[in-house]
């Protein structure tokens, strides 16, 4: 049975911007099919990977769901690109500040922001 789609898609210049349909990243199931489609969407030829996670449908994340986005950053990172989330509610900005991970990701307010940092007008 395919996995249900759980992500939306867009590109504005050369950057991938993902938005989140769920509301829960908490389900292991669900996390993994995100980090599969987010995966299957980025770029593997070795060309830098530009990418803007947008959350602003999300409300609670876990541990997990974590764990997955460093692995996506560390694939970001040897391609020498960028990647930025935008749109944290002041709940998972907490989570992301509490577990240190605010000093690894970049963090924008909004997806324009997150946009203008990597060079590129929505």
């Amino acid at each position: 049975m395919p996995a249900t789609v759980r992500i939306e898609t867009s590109m504005v210049g050369d950057v991938h911007v993902v938005q989140f349909l769920d509301r829960q990243l908490f389900d292991e199931r669900i996390v993994r099919e995100i980090a599969e489609q987010v995966s299957e969407i980025l770029p593997s030829d070795g060309s830098p990977i530009k990418a803007v996670l947008d959350f602003s449908n999300v409300e609670l994340i876990s541990s997990s769901l974590l764990s997955k986005l460093i692995m996506i950053l560390r694939r970001v990172d040897a391609s020498r690109g960028q990647l930025r989330l935008c749109e944290l509610s002041p709940i998972l900005q907490a989570v992301f500040k509490t577990s240190n991970l605010d000093r690894l990701f970049k963090i924008d307010r909004d997806q324009r922001a997150a946009l203008s940092h990597m060079g590129v007008a929505e």
